[in-house]
């Protein structure tokens, strides 16, 4: 987990959430698609005097990467990407802010990004037309949102595209977060929530199948409205200009700026 944490925690965060009441399908779910999938199953064992030892999510890393990759194949091979699991010593998403003495140092626990990865396994420090990060938690509590929220604002730092992130259990909590804009003079990040696998992999399907550039419309399974998804240097301008008015330390002190609405 970045430790960009405690910056974020920090700072006032409007909660204005999608609910699934408010979610519907734009359009049925296409053939070949629209299986039922099954939520994911936590393994645990039973010992001698009955006490259940559930493994970790680090211990069930693969289990749960595996699952992930069988619910979207054929997007995968199609457009040649990968699910890479991230290894606990892998500080992936690790940004450096300079003149503050601030870092976003940690990782995710999985990448979906170009499978030139899976050929060359070093190849993944550079984050090759990465789309989006998956934080699996067994038990997803409120302070978890702070852990994918610097984890989205460190992959985007990082990375030229656009991207998204996922919280999730694999079960029945699969929120999406995204930068959507600025409105107000305060960066939108977008938080959905879906309550089961089939509506959700339909989402990552579908964003997988879009162009990775900035202000590209997509119409997400189960959302009402169109989605555009941009990177924090289009709508908080500080980031990636020039001289001292465009150190990325300036941007990370305006983000109280930031709201999660709908």
């Amino acid at each position: 987990m970045p430790r960009g944490r405690k910056i974020l925690r920090r700072r006032i965060f409007k909660f204005n959430l999608i609910q699934p009441k408010d979610l519907y399908c734009i359009f049925p779910l296409a053939a070949g698609n629209g299986t039922p999938v099954d939520s994911f199953t936590w393994d645990s064992v039973i010992v001698k005097d009955g006490q259940e030892i559930v493994f970790t999510e680090e211990q069930q890393r693969e289990r749960y990467r595996k699952y992930v990759e069988r619910n979207i194949g054929a997007v995968l091979k199609e457009k040649r990407l990968y699910v890479k699991g991230v290894e606990k010593s892998e500080n992936i998403l690790s940004v450096e802010v300079p003149g503050r003495g601030i870092d976003l140092v940690g990782r995710t626990d999985l990448l979906i990004l170009s499978d030139i990865v899976k050929e060359n396994p070093r190849n993944l420090q550079h984050l090759p037309e990465v789309k989006m990060l998956i934080e699996v938690k067994r038990n997803i509590k409120s302070s978890c949102d702070f852990q994918a929220l610097s984890e989205l604002i460190a992959l985007d730092l990082l990375v030229d595209d656009p991207v998204v992130a996922l919280l999730t259990d694999l079960r029945g909590d699969w929120v999406f977060f995204w930068v959507s804009g600025k409105e107000n003079n305060a960066t939108r990040i977008h938080k959905a929530i879906i309550k089961n696998p089939d509506e959700a992999f339909q989402v990552i399907r579908t964003l997988l199948e879009q162009p990775s550039t900035a202000d590209t419309e997509i119409e997400f399974p189960c959302f009402q409205n169109p989605v555009k998804r941009r990177k924090l240097s289009q709508v908080m301008p500080l980031i990636g200009e020039g001289g001292e008015s465009g150190k990325i330390h300036e941007c990370i002190e305006r983000y109280y700026d930031i709201a999660i609405t709908p």
